[in-house]
């Protein structure tokens, strides 16, 4: 009855809306009662928190539904706020989203022959394979001149991006960290790029031990649901270092700012020691009057793909995770979990965003409107999630900024994956017992702030996604 009155009410209220006025008033969008009700009942049903004990029905679907979001909901990125629940109207079909080839920072770098003056530049953080980028471009490389307009701290924040987002050849000058000449190329952006998430591995020995590197730059099971290419492909090369007899892993997710639960969930089985798939490896906490407050993720024995997941953590003697400034999300619940498993998780890099929430996409029942839901703190098996601000590294390394004291014009930051990068060099040499040195990154302006990249441009960046279930 009271869904049939809403629907009366929403009919005439649109009539009086067309009568009143004329094809010159501002479209505006109508007061949709009975979608914002079916929006309660899914924020109801599922919201991690309080939610308002009178919500007004009676306006606009965009509004509404931010009048419901808990004051908890919100994160700072960059220094701006955003929400973790959002609502956006379903578009049309997508159109293709280019990919340059690469992924960069923005650093500010004070000139020695000019005191006082700041050079601003894009640093190359790393290629994707498969791209024109990839013939042309190498780690470390500077970026100071985008189709003839040179960059500056103003307007690298959209120069590139503009440059290569319609798909358009981007003309681009490029040079060394100490080699000041400069050199034109020509990079063609790709259109719909997929990157697999398994960038680079390797087994490298550090003195007597052999170490396994898995540089793994986002979670995701494969490519869309019911596909586990991604977890079966991680699930082997662990198996890999298993045979090789690894005792040292490094697990490099200094570029992972996302994904989702499950595929934190295989990783996660591979590497505690003694496992037991009676155990959780992960709380998820939901809102605590629902019927279901908290369930458990438990360790698995294969993937989705039923590609068997090998007990490595039996034999690790220590496990080195890599962070970044956009390490988040999915990186820091697996941070999070392990570390109540093994307390010889040694963290190197740089502080992470701190993202405990985990999100769940879905759509009202009209599917005008696409809805992405805050659903649940991602907890370690002791239920605690005290990671809102990030974990802070063991030691410290600031690759962007140390780039800029790199004496050797070769070095560049080192290949991914070699004795050459600047982070698991140090990691190595640490591994044969020899102490960490920080590197200063003394040439860079403002090196205590956060350094913008094209990582939060990504996809689910800063996310964790999970499936949405009827949790009453």
């Amino acid at each position: 009855m009271r869904k049939k009155l809403f629907t009366i009410l929403t009919i005439v209220l649109g009539t009086m809306f067309m009568v009143s006025c004329g094809s010159d008033e501002p479209k505006t969008e109508p007061i949709t009662p009975v979608v914002n009700e079916d929006i309660l009942g899914i924020m109801t049903r599922n919201y991690l928190w309080a939610l308002p004990t009178e919500p007004n029905l009676y306006q606009a679907t965009e509004p509404f539904f931010g009048s419901l979001l808990n004051a908890k909901d919100v994160y700072t990125d960059n220094g701006n706020k955003y929400t973790y629940s959002k609502i956006s109207p379903v578009s049309g079909q997508a159109g293709t989203v280019y990919d340059p080839g690469f992924e960069y920072a923005i650093n500010n770098y004070r000139d020695d022959a000019n005191p006082g003056k700041v050079i601003t530049y894009y640093v190359i953080l790393y290629v994707k394979p498969r791209t024109v980028a990839a013939e042309y471009l190498l780690r470390g490389l500077y970026i100071t001149t985008v189709n003839g307009e040179a960059v500056t701290a103003a307007n690298a924040p959209t120069l590139l991006y503009d440059a290569y987002k319609d798909g358009k050849a981007v003309d681009l000058m490029i040079r060394t960290p100490q080699i000041v000449a400069e050199r034109k190329i020509t990079i063609t952006p790709y259109g719909n790029y997929v990157e697999a998430p398994l960038h680079t591995a390797k087994t490298l020995t550090a003195g007597a031990q052999k170490v396994g590197y898995v540089l793994y730059n986002h979670f995701s099971s494969g490519t869309k649901t019911g596909d586990y290419t991604y977890d079966n492909a991680l699930a082997a090369q662990l198996t890999k270092f298993n045979n090789e007899k690894v005792t040292t892993l490094v697990f490099d997710v200094r570029y992972n700012s996302g994904g989702s639960v499950s595929a934190i969930q295989a990783l996660g089985s591979a590497l505690v020691k003694n496992r037991d798939t009676s155990k959780a490896f992960i709380e998820q906490l939901f809102r605590a009057d629902l019927a279901n407050p908290n369930i458990p993720l438990k360790f698995l024995e294969k993937t989705g793909g039923n590609t068997a997941i090998p007990k490595l953590g039996d034999q690790l003697e220590k496990i080195y995770i890599i962070t970044g400034q956009s390490t988040a999300g999915a990186s820091e619940a697996l941070i999070n979990a392990l570390k109540a498993y093994n307390k010889e998780i040694i963290l190197v890099g740089e502080q992470t965003k701190g993202r405990p929430v985990a999100t769940s996409n879905t759509q009202d029942v009209t599917k005008q409107w696409n809805l992405r839901i805050a659903l649940s703190y991602l907890a370690d098996v002791n239920k605690t999630y005290n990671y809102a601000n990030g974990f802070t590294p063991n030691h410290i390394i600031k690759e962007v900024q140390a780039n800029a004291d790199l004496n050797e014009n070769t070095t560049l930051l080192g290949e991914l994956g070699t004795d050459k990068e600047i982070i698991l060099s140090q990691i190595l040499n640490m591994i044969k017992g020899n102490q960490f040195e920080a590197a200063s990154g003394t040439r860079s302006a403002g090196i205590d702030k956060e350094v913008k990249t094209s990582l939060s441009r990504r996809p689910g960046s800063n996310e964790t996604s999970v499936e949405l279930i009827d949790l009453n």
